[in-house]
């Protein structure tokens, strides 16, 4: 009989063959690491099944709940006062990184560190992260597998790049993209790479993986894939992800205005249409629940983009729904 986990690991075999062995890494990393001494696996599920709700992934929800014995208290608030105090605090903030991280800030963090570690609060935080991107990989991956036929999706009103500033001068790519630095609220003094360091299988794995989808040899062009990084990165409101990928796209695609277009005057002035669907799904797939169709698949055919392009874009959205939940919450980015 065909489990939830085999149909989620099927789903994965479409991606190119370094993605699919990353991502599979990654899962057993966070999920299922050998040293569960931070946090046991049972939480991690917990975290997992929790993240799965707020998304309405039924199907990831079922995958993590089968190894819990209290699936059905953790998925109903209004059960959580039979859990533990700390346990609710693990979930109460999780669930917040998934839904909002923006409204993560120092205050929840020193409230999570009552009951945790630094590095129970770093590996738990990875969890919740993780889950929000794994929800967006299979759920996208699916609605490519299943977008068949039919009407695209239509882009709303789109402006003239030159007008799109709306009267206002739009900023030079390093005024729209300045230095950043990241300040930890975990580690004192800390940068971003010594509080992950506090899990280091999950780093390792999460690296690789980024590596992978950003910049292996992919069907979508790495500007692209810059450009659904930093479409995704200023829906979340990730300042740190935005400078960092919005300067790399002006980069790679020797392109000044696009992505100063996009984070200045918003995905409406993009006047190329391949460039704009590409913004638009990456977007949908970014919100909580993710608003992506099978019509906005059709939409990214219709302007030029084959499946395997999808697939890539999928990934990059999903990675950045991962990457800004830990820059947002575990730190603080500010000018350099």
């Amino acid at each position: 009989m065909t489990t939830v986990s085999d149909r989620a690991a099927e789903t994965l075999t479409v991606l190119r063959p370094d993605v699919r062995e990353a991502a599979e890494n990654a899962d057993a990393a966070v999920l299922r690491p050998e040293d569960q001494s931070q946090l046991g696996q049972a939480d991690r599920a917990r975290i997992a099944l929790r993240v799965a709700l707020v998304n309405e992934s039924p199907s990831y929800a079922d995958s993590v709940a089968v190894a819990l014995d209290d699936a059905e208290v953790v998925a109903d608030v209004e059960r959580w006062g039979e859990l533990p105090e700390a346990t609710q605090a693990l979930l109460a903030h999780c669930e917040q990184v998934a839904l909002d991280p923006a409204d993560v800030g120092a205050d929840e963090i020193a409230e999570l560190r009552e009951h945790f570690s630094p590095a129970q609060v770093v590996t738990a935080t990875q969890v919740a992260a993780y889950a929000s991107f794994r929800v967006r990989l299979e759920s996208g991956l699916r609605l490519v597998a299943g977008a068949g036929d039919g009407p695209a999706s239509q882009a709303g009103i789109t402006i003239e790049a030159g007008a799109a500033a709306d009267g206002f001068a739009l900023s030079t790519p390093d005024q729209a993209f300045p230095s950043m630095r990241w300040v930890s609220r975990v580690v004192s003094g800390g940068d971003f790479t010594e509080t992950l360091k506090l899990d280091s299988g999950v780093l390792s794995a999460q690296t690789l993986l980024r590596e992978a989808i950003m910049t292996g040899h992919g069907a979508l062009d790495r500007a692209d894939r810059e450009l659904a990084a930093l479409a995704t990165s200023l829906i979340n409101g990730c300042g740190y992800c935005t400078a960092v990928h919005g300067k790399r796209q002006v980069e790679l695609s020797g392109d000044p205005l696009t992505a100063v277009v996009l984070a200045e005057a918003g995905p409406a002035a993009i006047a190329d249409e391949r460039l704009r669907a590409v913004v638009d799904v990456a977007g949908a797939l970014t919100y909580t629940p993710a608003a992506l169709a099978a019509a906005d698949v059709r939409r990214l055919h219709a302007a030029g983009l084959d499946v395997d392009d999808v697939h890539d874009l999928v990934a990059v959205s999903s990675m950045f729904a991962w990457d800004n939940r830990l820059i947002m919450t575990l730190g603080n980015a500010v000018r350099s």
